[in-house]
């Protein structure tokens, strides 16, 4: 039996508003919180491990509600249908490990043939990593968002990446839930012919819709119908309306949009799920990576768009979620998704709205609200200690020193008493 643990530190967030609780400590039993708040209040029960993390504040793991496991190189994705899965799978795992020592005890992966299989690894304790909630492969119409890869149209659609048709849409969800994914991942935008960067277009304000409103309707039923969630690639105004009215239930990007269908979105309470990291690290790797002028162009063009309806949604009360969109290394390491939170508030959110939304909001929207995402009694014990309090200086989330998911420590990078159960 494994024996109670309790975990000291000078600070705690708890509850969905993140109060401070000072000089804190929390009881875990099992994979449980049974307690929490001011030490001397809990006392030390008998049998108990305990863990003084000293001058750390003590939070909920973050969430990454939108990245991907590839497992190819960032800078080679045209690679994406021809390297063998097993080496993708090992190759991801790898920075999933990173990721979770990162302090993200879960995250959702929005798009990757072989993350359905690591979910089940991690799952069940084979390999390291977040708790991971898997789209599996994307699902496009002909020439949408994805299908844009150097193969053959018949080896496209052997992959079952491609529908058409309500019917059609219906029976590739289905395909789905039948590999085990835990979400669908529609594409609804793409650029219009011509455009070089196919999935996201040249320009948000120029963007073609990739399904009709019925295709989305019967995909987002059928997935309803099997009890899981729909998220959309949408960019431009068109893409996030056909989201709305076919029912979608989470929009990723949503950037390039009218006054209009951003009240549509917080009417309708739909969460955006930000991928600033996506846009950064492009623009960070230009240089060393050597892109050309006209890619450049393209992101700089997205990333204006990006920050300008990131900054109205603020203004005017888009539920937003926070998500990377990385991808993996050399140019989009897992590792750096912390990132996600310093851009949002250097966009204008206030540390406490980013810390929720990298938590309670990324549980909502993997659904995971019930258990996870917040520090209070009966919830999962996913923490983390970090050097700083995010509240005053939200840096802080990138020096994580402690890392526990399910109850199990998982890192440890400062002295503490007594024995520790590993992970």
């Amino acid at each position: 039996m494994v024996e109670p643990i309790r975990l000291l530190a000078k600070r705690l967030l708890a509850g969905p508003d993140l109060e401070p609780v000072l000089d804190a400590a929390i009881l875990v039993e099992g994979s449980k919180i049974v307690a929490l708040g001011p030490r001397a209040k809990l006392g030390e029960p008998a049998d108990c491990v305990s863990i003084d993390l000293g001058s750390a504040t003590l939070m909920a793991g973050m969430i990454d509600a939108h990245m991907h496991t590839f497992g190819v190189s960032s800078t080679g994705l045209h690679a994406l249908p021809f390297e063998r899965e097993p080496v993708r799978a090992l190759t991801a795992a790898a920075e999933l490990r990173e990721l979770l020592h990162a302090g993200f005890t879960s995250a959702r992966c929005l798009g990757s043939s072989v993350g359905p299989d690591l979910k089940r690894a991690i799952a069940a304790g084979f390999i390291e990593g977040p708790r991971l909630l898997a789209a599996g492969r994307f699902l496009s119409s002909t020439s949408g968002t994805w299908d844009a890869m150097p193969v053959p149209l018949a080896e496209a659609a052997a992959s079952g990446e491609i529908a058409d048709g309500p019917d059609g849409f219906r029976t590739a969800v289905r395909q789905r839930v039948r590999d085990g994914a835990d979400f669908i991942k529609l594409g609804l935008s793409k650029g219009p012919g011509g455009d070089r960067y196919h999935s996201w277009g040249d320009d948000p304000a120029r963007q073609a819709t990739t399904m009709t409103v019925e295709e989305v309707r019967a995909a987002v039923d059928e997935a309803h119908r099997n009890g899981i969630k729909v998220s959309a690639h949408a960019i431009g105004d068109a893409a996030v309306n056909l989201a709305l009215d076919g029912g979608v239930d989470v929009v990723e990007h949503g950037y390039g949009i009218a006054e209009e269908t951003r009240r549509r979105l917080i009417d309708t309470a739909t969460i955006v799920v930000t991928t600033i990291s996506q846009l950064h690290f492009h623009r960070a790797a230009y240089d060393a990576f050597h892109y050309p002028a006209w890619e450049r162009a393209v992101y700089e063009r997205h990333w204006m768009a990006m920050k300008r309806d990131f900054e109205r949604g603020l203004a005017a009360g888009v539920r937003f979620a926070l998500g990377t969109d990385l991808i993996g290394r050399p140019t989009h390491p897992l590792k750096e998704a912390a990132m996600e939170f310093i851009f949002a508030t250097e966009w204008g959110m206030s540390t406490r709205a980013a810390l929720q939304a990298g938590t309670a909001r990324g549980a909502e929207v993997l659904g995971l609200e019930a258990t996870t995402g917040i520090m209070a009694e009966g919830m999962t014990a996913d923490v983390i200690g970090l050097d700083g309090d995010p509240t005053a200086d939200i840096a802080a989330v990138r020096r994580v020193s402690f890392v526990m998911k399910a109850g199990a420590v998982v890192r440890n990078s400062l002295p503490a008493s007594g024995s520790m159960p590993q992970h």
